[in-house]
Parts: structure tokens; C-alpha cells; sequence
């Protein structure tokens, strides 16, 4: 009975996310110029944030729920603790000049656990017809980064008014950390109890494959989706952000399948350090171009003064 239950909660999570995707994507952003049209506008906008609340609050709800469910000790448990308060503390500092970070980081770890379990379900109803490798590699970005895009669109929409195109990308950048952060947790656990015999050497061994792996991978890929909200090309701009999420899974994926062969270690060698570049190219141009398109006029939470 309760597995009806949790199955049919995912099935409706799905429905939601399905339907509020197109429509937080119509009301991109709407001034209220006192004219009928503005006002339905406007009411539209509070029904969604209304929505975003209450999927944000469910999600962080669940997460709480899945992730005491299993299994950890207390060294991985630690780490996981750690982890998050120096990510998320730094990524608040960082970008503590733009509006709706915070909303995003507690997005993306609202969405973390709903993602894991719908790739997990996606992986039993594929894995039959699908080849496993495939399987892997391409699942998780259709569900991840369709729900971090999702937390964009509802906080770029309905809590705050982006001013400048990087306003959007920082939002996504923060929903990707925050989506990390939950990730890691979890998986910090899982190699801690994969080395029983050592709980520190299964936490470091985390820490570091996690690292190596670039943590800044998932604010990478939000990033380039937000940025296509931002030029009013979503759908094309998601597709992009999945395709080098499917790129970065790929190598790994390859490697799972074929464990016994060593030439998958190459190309997933060469993804990681692409990634690692692209990475710190984009933040490098980032820093560069800000400077140079700053209009003086700064982002403002909906609701504040002009």
C-alpha cells in the first residue's frame, strides 16, 4: 500500500512538473502597467509562486525523509554536514550581490532526492530494452536538469526581476550547488559504507572522487540553461545543457559497462578535464565580462522598492 502510495506521489510530482514548465514559461517576466492584462498577469504569477513554495517545501520534505531512511555512519554523516555548510556558505558569499540565491541552493536540494527517484524508476522501465550503458548515461540529465531548470523559471519568474542575463545564469548556478551538495551527501554515505573498515578512508575517498569529479559540474549545466532563459531560448538552451550532461555521463558509463576493458579510461580522462576547462573558462569570463556590461542598475526581489 504505501509503495502505491510513494509511486503515485512521483507520478503526480511528474504531472506538476509537466504542466508548470510551459505555463512559468509564458509569464517571463510581466510588469504590472495597471492594464487588465497585467493585473491576470500578475495573479497568474502569485498562483505560481504559491506552486514553487509548495513543491520547494514537499521537495525538502521527501529529501529529509529519503535520505534518513538510509544507511550512514557517523563519519560519512559528518562529512556530508561539513561539505554543505562550506559549499553552500561559500556559494552565499560569492554571489551575495545577486538576488535569489538562496531560494536556488534550497531548490536544488529539494529536487535532488525526486530526481534520484526518477532515475531510478526510469533505469527499471529502460534497462530491459536499452542498452545499461545508455541507460545511465542519458537519464539523469532528462530529469535533472529539466527540474533545476524548472527552479529558474520559478524563481527568475515569481521572486525576482532579473535585470542583466547573469542574474539568471547565478540563479542556475546556485540551483546546481544546491542540487550538489544533496548529491554528495548521499554518496559521501555510500563510499563510507562501501569501506567499512575504515570510515575515514571510505569518507576521503568520497571527497576526493567527488572533487575530481568537478562539483561545480551541475552549476555548470543549470548555468548554460539559464542563460538561455535569459536570451528567451529555453528549449533550445536546455537541450544544449543535457547534451553535455550526457557528455560528462557517458565516459563513466562506458567504463561501468565495459569494467574489464581499460580504453574506456581515456575518453572519460579527456571529458573530465573538458569539463574542468569549460568550467574555468566560463568563470574566467565571466569575471571578465560583468565588469564591462555592469548598467548600474541592480536586481531586485519582487515585492521591493524600485
Amino acid at each position: 500500500m504505501s509503495s502505491t502510495v510513494i509511486h503515485s506521489g512521483r507520478v503526480f510530482l511528474v504531472m506538476v512538473v509537466t504542466i508548470a514548465l510551459p505555463q512559468g514559461m509564458e509569464i517571463l517576466p510581466a510588469e504590472d502597467t495597471g492594464t487588465p492584462g497585467a493585473v491576470h498577469s500578475l495573479n497568474r504569477m502569485r498562483r505560481t509562486q504559491t506552486l514553487y513554495e509548495l513543491l520547494t517545501a514537499a521537495g525538502l520534505v521527501f529529501a529529509v525523509y529519503d535520505f534518513s531512511q538510509g544507511p550512514f555512519v557517523t563519519t560519512s554523516a559528518l562529512a556530508a554536514v561539513l561539505y554543505a555548510a562550506v559549499a553552500i556558505g561559500l556559494t552565499l558569499l560569492i554571489l551575495r550581490k545577486h538576488p535569489g540565491i538562496a531560494h536556488g541552493v534550497v531548490w536544488g536540494i529539494a529536487v535532488t532526492r525526486v530526481a534520484g527517484q526518477l532515475n531510478e524508476n526510469m533505469n527499471h522501465l529502460l534497462i530491459r530494452t536499452v542498452p545499461d550503458w545508455l541507460v545511465i548515461a542519458g537519464i539523469a540529465p532528462l530529469n535533472e536538469e529539466v527540474l533545476k531548470f524548472l527552479g529558474v523559471i520559478f524563481i527568475c519568474t515569481c521572486v525576482i526581476r532579473p535585470r542583466h542575463w547573469a542574474d539568471y545564469v547565478f540563479v542556475g548556478v546556485a540551483v546546481g550547488m544546491g542540487f550538489s551538495v544533496s548529491e554528495n551527501a548521499a554518496y559521501y554515505a555510500n563510499m563510507t559504507l562501501e569501506n567499512l573498515d575504515s570510515d575515514l578512508k571510505g569518507t576521503l575517498l568520497g571527497l576526493l572522487a567527488r572533487f575530481i569529479a568537478n562539483p561545480l559540474m551541475h552549476s555548470f549545466f543549470t548555468g548554460i540553461a539559464a542563460y538561455g532563459l535569459s536570451r528567451r531560448q529555453p528549449v533550445r538552451w536546455l537541450l544544449i545543457a543535457m547534451a553535455v550532461h550526457f557528455t560528462a555521463n557517458i565516459g563513466p558509463s562506458i567504463s561501468t559497462a565495459f569494467d574489464d576493458a581499460l580504453w574506456p579510461i581515456f575518453p572519460t580522462f579527456l571529458i573530465l578535464i573538458g569539463l574542468w576547462v569549460a568550467t574555468i573558462v566560463s568563470i574566467v569570463k565571466l569575471r571578465r565580462i560583468l565588469p564591462a556590461e555592469d548598467t548600474g542598475v541592480k536586481p531586485q526581489l519582487l515585492g521591493s522598492k524600485a
